[in-house]
């Protein structure tokens, strides 16, 4: 796909303004699995990203959240050790939902700015304290 700016669709009047893709990096790292793929799903809509790119997104960040589980269910892998690999699985998920989202993007630098994106603060704040808080419930509860 060409990075020429002209090449790429122009964001139509009227329309959300999607999100810029390494925001959502912050989102994956303080609010974990579904914090980052409910707005990875949100943010595609907004791209008009196809069925099959979703459907990606949201296998991904479930794969993600199921291996977590797995781990904290085991019982073998030490708190610190269960932070550390979580932290590192949630930012591989948010890698591959960024991949998908990437050709879509009106943005022609992965750092874009611009009128072309749309600011994040409210609802990845809202997904952050959501996201962190039902997957500290989940680790509480799952490991006793």
């Amino acid at each position: 796909m060409s990075t020429d700016p002209s090449s790429q669709p122009p964001v139509e009047a009227g329309r959300t303004r999607p999100w810029r893709l390494q925001s959502q990096g912050y989102v994956a790292l303080f609010g974990g699995f579904a914090a980052v793929t409910v707005i990875a799903l949100v943010n595609a809509a907004r791209l008009d990203v196809p069925g099959k790119g979703r459907a990606l997104i949201a296998g991904v960040g479930l794969l993600g959240l199921i291996l977590d589980l797995v781990m904290i269910v085991d019982g073998r892998v030490s708190l610190y050790a269960h932070t550390a690999l979580s932290k590192s699985l949630v930012l591989v998920v948010h890698i591959v939902q960024v991949g998908v989202q990437k050709p879509h993007d009106p943005g022609t630098l992965l750092l874009s700015r611009g009128k072309e994106h749309a600011p994040m603060w409210l609802a990845g704040a809202v997904a952050v304290l959501l996201g962190a808080l039902a997957e500290y419930l989940m680790s509480v509860t799952l490991r006793g």
